[in-house]
């Protein structure tokens, strides 16, 4: 079985230096920090004509360490103001068709604010903490296979 995630994006995404200099990193204190966040034009892999239908967005990569707390720093320090990111999450890349029409008939979505720090799912609305709402994202469900998270910041 092998995962695949795929994060779309409103404008280029470009992972900055501060997260490029530690995917960069060969010595690692603990096993905890061998992390990494990378991100592929889904064009030049094969899935571009499979995802493009998934998401609002034009700019679609496959996304690898959306999990980690790389993910949730760019989302800290360096997402602007006015920008929007979706990401999808299949469990089994090799049963794409089953997760697609799942997530085409049944979407169970999540909806992120990062600048209203507010966390929506099919369950309700929850406001995170102003002070340690990166940690309280850390201990969500973020990565969905059966529906689009949107993460947006306005």
């Amino acid at each position: 079985m092998s995962e695949i995630t795929f994060l779309a994006s409103s404008k280029p995404f470009v992972i900055p230096d501060e997260i490029q200099e530690y995917n960069n990193r060969t010595v690692f204190d603990r096993i905890e920090d061998l992390m990494w966040l990378w991100v592929y034009e889904v064009d030049s892999d094969g899935w571009g004509e499979l995802v493009e239908g998934l998401f609002t967005l034009p700019y679609i990569y496959e996304v690898s360490g959306a999990d980690t707390h790389l993910f949730l720093l760019y989302l800290e320090k360096y997402m602007e103001v006015g920008d929007v990111l979706e990401l999808i999450h299949f469990p089994n890349q090799h049963n794409f068709e089953y997760y697609e029409s799942r997530l085409l008939e049944h979407p169970d979505s999540i909806f992120i604010n990062v600048e209203s720090l507010t966390y929506q799912d099919k369950y309700g609305t929850y406001q995170l903490s102003s002070k340690k709402w990166v940690e309280e994202l850390s201990h969500r469900n973020f990565l969905n296979e059966f529906g689009v998270t949107t993460i947006v910041k306005y």
